[in-house]
C-alpha cells in the first residue's frame, strides 16, 4: 500500500509552528481616546441666560403684573363709584321723602282753614290760622336747617340783602341801615338760600323833616 506524502509542515509538531502575526487598528481620533470626552461631546451644552436678558424677563413681567394690578383697581374703583352713586342717590331720595312728609301737615291745616271759610268763621280766626300755620312751616324749615334772616334795622350788608331803593330818615342811627323788608331772606347754614330785597335808609343831615300837620313858625 502506498503511503500518502507527508508535508513538511505536517511532520513538525503543533508547538514549533510559527504563529502568524495580528494586525493591530490604533483609533487616533481624539474623542476615540478619551473616554470622558466622548461623555461630554455627547451630553447637550446647557445654555444659561445672559445677565440682560434675564433682566429684560423680570422687567417684562413686572409690568405685566403692574398692568393686571392697575386694571383690577380700576375695575374697583369704578364699582366703588357705581355703589357710593346709588348710596347718594338713595339718601337723597330718603331726605326729600322726609321733607315732603314735613309739608304734609301744613296742607292739612290749609285744608281745615279752607273748610272753615264758610261764613261762620271772622276775619280774625282766619288770620289766626294763617299764622299758626306760617309758624308752623317756619318751625318746619328751621328743623332741617333753613332760617330767615333778621335784617330788619341791622346794618345794609350786600352779602345778605339786596337794596332796592333808599327812604329818608331823620335819626341819623338809621343811616344805612334796613328800615323796610319787601321780600324776606333765608340761610342754609352758612349758604344764601336767598337774599332779602330790602329799603335803606338814608339820613342827609340838617332838623328832622316836620310832619304836614306842621307849620312854620311865624
Amino acid at each position: 500500500m502506498t503511503k500518502g506524502k507527508v508535508s513538511k509542515h505536517d511532520s513538525q509538531p503543533p508547538e514549533e509552528l510559527e504563529e502568524e502575526p495580528q494586525i493591530q487598528v490604533t483609533d487616533r481620533r481624539f474623542w476615540a481616546q478619551n473616554d470622558s470626552l466622548v461623555e461630554e461631546v455627547s451630553k447637550p451644552e446647557r445654555k444659561y441666560p445672559t445677565i440682560v436678558e434675564e433682566l429684560k424677563a423680570r422687567t417684562e413681567l413686572a409690568e405685566q403684573k403692574l398692568k393686571e394690578r392697575l386694571e383690577q383697581l380700576d375695575q374697583e374703583n369704578e364699582a366703588y363709584r357705581t355703589r357710593l352713586k346709588k348710596e347718594l342717590e338713595r339718601q337723597l331720595n330718603q331726605e326729600k321723602l322726609e321733607l315732603f312728609r314735613n309739608f304734609l301737615e301744613i296742607i292739612d291745616n290749609f285744608e281745615r282753614a279752607l273748610k272753615a271759610t264758610d261764613g261762620k268763621s271772622s276775619p280774625e280766626d282766619l288770620r289766626e290760622g294763617v299764622k299758626l300755620n306760617l309758624d308752623l312751616l317756619l318751625s318746619k324749615l328751621k328743623s332741617i336747617g333753613i332760617e330767615p334772616m333778621e335784617v330788619l334795622h341791622q346794618p345794609f350788608d350786600p352779602h345778605q340783602a339786596e337794596a332796592l331803593g333808599t327812604v329818608p330818615v331823620d335819626d341819623p342811627e338809621l343811616d344805612s341801615h334796613v328800615t323796610e323788608v319787601i321780600q324776606g331772606g333765608f340761610r342754609w347754614g352758612d349758604q344764601i338760600l336767598r337774599p332779602a330785597r330790602v329799603r335803606v335808609g338814608q339820613y342827609k343831615g340838617g332838623k328832622p323833616s316836620r310832619g304836614p300837620d306842621q307849620k312854620d313858625a311865624a
